[in-house]
């Protein structure tokens, strides 16, 4: 039987633990959908745990009921990742990831869902996704639309392929 996880709010004390889970995460997921290059630049990158994330208050983990490991990762901001400030109404999905021997147990699922909710509650009524290719699916799956295939610049002259997905939280007019 799966060991149960539950689902908290994660604070600067936890940057070590989001760090090793994104260590773990991405090398280990990523390599079917990108190439070796792309990743040596960009896993250095996005393998670091952000402060800004970890104190903001929607951002969540994933922790194991019975050893207290982070086993996965996720949240959103009304900041966007690739341009800063948005729309009024409109959230940003933020630095998903689950452990690699957490996948199929619902720990993004999980995440996502506490995701959508907290946006919601926030006054959120669209959210918008950067999805890794390796994620793609799983975000399909959630009810998000792909809008355009993107390159994100991680820093000067590292890119990273990825999909801007979209999703409508609420329809303003039944609120």
């Amino acid at each position: 039987m799966p060991h149960p996880f539950f689902i908290r709010p994660a604070t600067l004390d936890d940057r070590q633990a989001v760090t090793a889970l994104f260590g773990q995460s991405y090398p280990d997921l990523l390599p079917n959908d990108y190439s070796a290059d792309v990743l040596q630049d960009a896993l250095p990158l996005i393998t670091r745990a952000r402060g800004s994330l970890l104190a903001c208050g929607t951002y969540f983990l994933a922790e194991c009921a019975e050893t207290d490991a982070i086993v996965g990762a996720g949240g959103w901001t009304d900041l966007s990742p690739s341009r800063g400030v948005s729309g009024i109404d409109l959230g940003h999905v933020r630095h998903v990831a689950t452990r690699p021997d957490w996948l199929r147990r619902g720990v993004a699922r999980a995440l996502i869902d506490v995701t959508l909710a907290s946006a919601e509650a926030h006054g959120m009524r669209q959210m918008s996704c950067l999805s890794t290719y390796t994620a793609r699916d799983f975000y399909a799956s959630m009810g998000f639309q792909e809008a355009a295939e993107i390159e994100l610049t991680l820093a000067p002259g590292v890119h990273f392929p990825a999909i801007q997905m979209t999703r409508t939280l609420a329809d303003p007019a039944l609120a």
